[in-house]
């Protein structure tokens, strides 16, 4: 493959929604009405992670479902963030919705329509797709979309004899208490990145500190980037007397929109680990310091694409900056 293009390429699988994101100007009032301002935006947790990683110069391709009504919609404007788009259109199912509540204090009530995503499968990417790539990315919202969750452990194996590296995002804490940590780790044995968030991280490992967090979940993946919101991130890789434990801090930013913040950190990562390198290095073979400095850029990267993700309003880096951001 190196030979054909010697660039890296990520292939992504997974959501894709419309966002309808809802900031009421004060609590909300039952049974009557509340004033709010209301956003359309493109988003899915995948597809958002897409398009950051587009936007950041990594060569990356998108596969996912819609209704074939939005089908065109969605791959423009997957292809204006420098995604390639894969996308089935699907003739009865909507396309995702999510309706996103943001209140005071970074608070987000998320209501979801799965829709044409409950049929987004691990089959739907080619071993032609993997074999032009140097990494794979999923996430939880997919894994438990409703398709038998073997595929996806299936879609491991095929990506690693492929030689391709995989990462996945649990994506909710919530889907973890719903099927259960034992049934989440067999279904992502042999993933190579674990992308949770301090709360998916504490269902994962039982432990309630980011240091314990990480060493927990280190005996089951390579490496472990753990986002601690405004704190930054942790990110480990090993265990015992070779363990690295790398702190990441971030520069505050007042947050005008948290949507997506956590899918920018997951591009912004990747986008960082692979910078600079050609589709035939593996960036997560190399050991002791040449590791840490790969590791360190990556999550100060995906910090970086995090804090830009959430003084913009929607879930894709082509959102709106509020008028009150540009002072």
């Amino acid at each position: 493959m190196s030979d054909v293009n010697p660039h890296v390429r990520v292939v992504i699988v997974g959501d894709v929604f419309d966002d309808i994101i809802v900031r009421p100007t004060s609590g909300i009032r039952t049974d009557t009405d509340t004033l709010a301002s209301i956003e359309r935006r493109a988003g899915g947790s995948a597809a958002n992670t897409a398009a950051w990683l587009g936007s950041l110069g990594t060569l990356v391709d998108f596969v996912g479902r819609t209704n074939v009504t939005d089908t065109s919609r969605h791959e423009n404007l997957l292809r204006d963030s420098g995604v390639t788009p894969h996308l089935a259109g699907e003739l009865v199912l909507p396309t995702g919705t999510i309706v996103v509540i943001v209140e005071a204090n970074d608070t987000r009530t998320m209501l979801t329509e799965k829709g044409a995503n409950v049929d987004t499968s691990p089959a739907d990417l080619t071993d032609s797709m993997l074999s032009a790539a140097a990494h794979l990315h999923f996430t939880g919202y997919t894994l438990f979309s409703g398709q038998p969750v073997a595929g996806f452990t299936d879609l491991v194996r095929r990506a690693k004899a492929h030689g391709v590296t995989v990462s996945v995002d649990p994506g909710s804490s919530g889907f973890i208490v719903d099927h259960g940590v034992r049934g989440f780790l067999e279904a992502v044995e042999g993933v190579d990145i674990l992308f949770p968030n301090l709360d998916e991280g504490r269902e994962l490992s039982g432990r309630t500190d980011a240091a314990g967090i990480v060493d927990a979940l280190a005996e089951h993946f390579p490496v472990v980037a753990l986002t601690l919101g405004r704190r930054g991130a942790l990110v480990g890789a090993g265990t015992g007397v070779d363990a690295l434990r790398i702190p990441i801090s971030c520069v505050p930013a007042e947050p005008r929109d948290t949507t997506g913040a956590g899918d920018a950190f997951d591009a912004g990562f990747l986008a960082g680990l692979f910078d600079g390198l050609t589709a035939s290095d593996r960036p997560l073979a190399a050991q002791g310091e040449g590791l840490r400095r790969r590791l360190e850029q990556a999550g100060t990267s995906g910090v970086a694409a995090a804090t830009r993700a959430i003084q913009i309003v929607g879930a894709r880096p082509g959102g709106v900056v509020p008028h009150d951001a540009l002072g």
